[in-house]
C-alpha cells in the first residue's frame, strides 16, 4: 500500500489488512497484530499496562512508526523532495485528526479517537515529524548534543505524547516529561548502537557522533568493510561504550520518573526500558561487533529481567571480558 494516500499506515505483508466494512473487533485485531509486528519487545511491555490503555499505546505507536518509514523506506523508493512533500502532507492530516475531522483512513479515526479520550500533546507529534524531516535531508551527526537532539525530536517526542496515558493526574505533565523524553532518547540511542553497520549499510547514514569518530580515528567509509585495524578496533569499541553510557545515564533518569507513575503502571514502562537497555549487552556481548552483527535480546532473557534487572552485572562481566 502505497503511503502517498491518507492512510499512514502501511500494513506489514503477513497482517492481513481489515477489510472495508469490518467489524471493530477485526480492526483492533489487525492494529495489535501489526503492533506485534513492528516491536515484540514494546508490544510484550504493554502487555503489562492497564487494559485501557494497551490498544491507545499500540495506535500511536503504529503512527510513529510510519512516520519513521518515510524517514527511511520511502525516502529511499521516492527521493527526497517527494518525501519532504509527504511529511507535509501527514502533518496537515495530523492536524485535521486534532482538530476531531480526521481523514478517512483506519489510523487516522483511532487516532482522533485517542486524541479525544486522552487529549495528546501536539507539540511531540510534530517533532517527530520534524525528526523525519532531519532524517530525509540529511542533516549530520556532528556532536554528541547533535545525537541527543536527534533522539529527542524521534524518541524523546514519543515518550512526551505517551504520557498522558499513563498518569491520571495530568497536572504531573510538566514534572515527568523530561524523564519521559529521557527515556526515549535513551531507547533511540540504543538503536543507534544497535544498528551502525545497517543504517550505513542500507541508508548511508551514520548518527555516531562525528567528532568522536574523528578523534578515535574512525572513518564513515570504514564502517562498511573489515578495515579497522586492531588498535584503530580498540578506538571504536571506546566510542560505542561512550554513546552506550549517555544513553545509560539516561535510563537512570527516566528510572526517577518511572517511580513517580502509578504502580499499575510502573512495571510495564520499567519492563519496556530494561529489555531495550539489554540490547548494549548483547551488542558487548557480540565483541561490540555492530557493523556486522545485529544484537537482539531473546525472549527468555526479556522475561528474566522483568523479574530481576541484573543489567549493571552482566555488563560487568562483559566488560570484563573484553579487557582480558
Amino acid at each position: 500500500m502505497s503511503l502517498s494516500v491518507p492512510i499512514p499506515l502501511a500494513p506489514p505483508a503477513d497482517v492481513p489488512s481489515p477489510m472495508p466494512g469490518a467489524s471493530r473487533t477485526e480492526e483492533d485485531r489487525f492494529l495489535q497484530r501489526a503492533f506485534k509486528h513492528h516491536s515484540r519487545t514494546f508490544s510484550l511491555a504493554a502487555r503489562l499496562l492497564p487494559q485501557p490503555v494497551r490498544l491507545p499505546i499500540a495506535t500511536l505507536y503504529l503512527f510513529c512508526r510510519t512516520v519513521d518509514g518515510l524517514a527511511d523506506e520511502y525516502v529511499l523508493a521516492v527521493g527526497v523532495e517527494e518525501a519532504k512533500v509527504e511529511i507535509e502532507r501527514t502533518r496537515r492530516r495530523l492536524e485535521l485528526t486534532l482538530d476531531g475531522r480526521p481523514p478517512d483512513a483506519l489510523l487516522w479515526h483511532r487516532l482522533a479517537e485517542v486524541h479525544e479520550a486522552f487529549g495528546l500533546p501536539p507539540e511531540p507529534l510534530h517533532e517527530l515529524l520534524d525528526g523525519a524531516l532531519w532524517d530525509i535531508e540529511g542533516r549530520p551527526i556532528e556532536t554528541m548534543a547533535d545525537l541527543l537532539e536527534y533522539a529527542d525530536h524521534v524518541a524523546g517526542s514519543v515518550g512526551a505524547m505517551m504520557l498522558p496515558f499513563l498518569i491520571p493526574d495530568q497536572n504531573q505533565l510538566g514534572e515527568l516529561e523530561a524523564p519521559a523524553r529521557a527515556l526515549g532518547q535513551a531507547m533511540q540511542i540504543t538503536n543507534v548502537v544497535r544498528d551502525v553497520g545497517e543504517d550505513w549499510r542500507k541508508l548511508g547514514r551514520v548518527y555516531l557522533p562525528q567528532d568522536e569518530m574523528e578523534r578515535v580515528g574512525i572513518t564513515e567509509d570504514s564502517l562498511s568493510g573489515d578495515t579497522l585495524s586492531s588498535l584503530t578496533w580498540q578506538g571504536y569499541v571506546d566510542l560505542i561504550e561512550l554513546v552506550m553510557d549517555q544513553a545509560d545515564a539516561l535510563y537512570a533518569e527516566a528510572e526517577r520518573g518511572i517511580r513517580s507513575l502509578p504502580i499499575n503502571v510502573q512495571r510495564g514502562i520499567r519492563a519496556a526500558a530494561r529489555m531495550y537497555r539489554e540490547i548494549q549487552n548483547e551488542v558487548r556481548a557480540a565483541d561490540h561487533d555492530n557493523l556486522h552483527n545485529r544484537a537482539f535480546v531473546s525472549l527468555g532473557r526479556k522475561l528474566q529481567l522483568i523479574a530481576r534487572d541484573d543489567y549493571a552485572n552482566r555488563k560487568a562481566r562483559l566488560m570484563q571480558h573484553t579487557s582480558e
